[in-house]
Formats: C-alpha cells, structure tokens, sequence
C-alpha cells in the first residue's frame, strides 16, 4: 500500500523514470539471474574473481539513469528497497568468494592436478592419429584453470570455437565428481559452501524479483502509468503534418 505522504500527481514523470530506468532495468536482469542460477551457472570468471553476468544491483542501472536509481531508493513511497538490494549484493558477494576458495582449492589439488596431466597426454596421444582432435598444447598451463572455472559454474558442453571443446566433451566426466562432492580432492567442504551460496542468491532474486514486479504493478495503477513506454510511431505524426500542408 502506498504510505501516506506527498504523493506525485498522476502520471507523474518522477514515477515514470523509477519504473523505466529503475524498475524495469532490473527486473529484465533478474530474471537473467535466475536462468542462470537455476542452470548452476553463476558465469563466475576465474581471471576476474567476478561473475561476469550477475552484478550487483546498481550496476543494471545506467549510468545516465544513477540519479533516478538514488531518487528511488531515497523515497519513502518505495520502502524496503535499499535493504533488499545490500542483501541481494551480500548474497552475490559470497557466491564469488566461495567460487574464488573452491576453484584455488582445486588447482591446488595433486589429485586435480594429477588428473589434469593424465587427462591431456590422453588427449595428445589421439589428437596425433585423429583430426578431429585440434592440438591444446598451447593450453598447457592454463588448461587447470579453465578447467576449474568450467566445474564452478556446471558447464556440460562448451561450443565448437573454444579450443578446448573437444577436451571437454570427451574428459568432462572424468572432472564431475558432484556425486562425491569433490571429496577425492579434498574440496567438499568448499564445494558445499559454493553450492549452498549459490542457492541463497537465487533465492534472494527470485524474492526481490517479485517484489520489485509487484511494486512496479502498484506504481503503474496508483499513478496511472505504462509498465514501459508506449512507441511514438513518427510515421503517421509526419502524414498527419503533410496532409495539412
């Protein structure tokens, strides 16, 4: 319900920039969140430490567009938001950490990294009698940790570009080990902790993300605004124009 205060008029531009610059903005990358999340994919980046397609939630907002996001959440007509968005940035901020402890784990591992050497001299051994195989011996040294980031974030199958496709394809499940929680290399307790944050982020964006689609939903009706902006077609504006002519 909306409180009690000054309340914009109706139609107010004021509620029309929170909704489309504010609102809408994350609402879209929400949703992109939660695919994500719900593939085991938090498209954390092992170069970076960071995921690469989930931020924190100021970050969806323009820059051009900051001043409407403060204006938002400095507003009492939009109570709650500032809390729900330190948490959801809380919730990411342990996703990365516990992503960034699981994969230096690994690559500290001489299990993991036993079965790295194994697993390429395997590989180079076919690649020399069959085509199909492209040589990675160039990925070498980098090779424990692309294949660390690729067990972070659950990929199954990479595309035909990446040098190391034909690496994953036919290697991928000697690296999943999830039925024993990585305990072969001595890295369950960190992989339960990634596992476990994982899930607390989706659950917060799932939560903020009905929050914020319902508080758009009372916006909208309260002031009697679009949920998004309506196309001018300027087509007709410039018949109309030449018809008067």
């Amino acid at each position: 319900m909306i409180p009690d205060v000054a309340t914009p008029p109706q139609h107010s531009k004021r509620v029309e920039a929170w909704v489309y610059a504010v609102l809408n903005p994350l609402i879209e990358n929400l949703g992109r969140e939660i695919f994500l999340l719900s593939k085991g994919n938090p498209s954390w980046r092992i170069y970076s430490r960071k995921c690469e397609y989930i931020h924190p939630i100021c970050d969806y907002i323009g820059i051009s567009q900051q001043p409407n996001y403060e204006d938002f959440i400095a507003d009492p007509l939009n109570p709650g938001f500032q809390e729900k968005f330190e948490g959801h940035d809380r919730a990411l901020a342990e996703v990365e950490s516990s992503a960034s402890r699981f994969s230096d784990g690994l690559i500290l591992s001489d299990v993991f990294l036993k079965q790295m050497k194994d697993s390429l001299e395997g590989y180079e051994s076919t690649a020399h009698t069959n085509s199909v195989y492209p040589f990675i011996e160039s990925m070498r040294e980098s090779l424990p940790r692309a294949v660390a980031e690729l067990l972070v974030n659950r990929i199954d199958i990479l595309p035909v570009y990446y040098m190391m496709q034909k690496f994953w394809e036919v290697y991928r499940r000697t690296f999943d080990l999830s039925e024993q929680e990585f305990e072969p290399y001595g890295q369950r307790q960190s992989f339960q902790a990634l596992l476990q944050a994982r899930a607390a982020l989706k659950d917060v964006a799932d939560k903020l993300l009905h929050d914020l689609e319902s508080h758009r939903r009372l916006l909208c009706r309260t002031y009697d605004i679009p949920a998004a902006p309506i196309p001018v077609d300027r087509s007709v504006s410039h018949r109309a124009d030449a018809s008067i002519v």
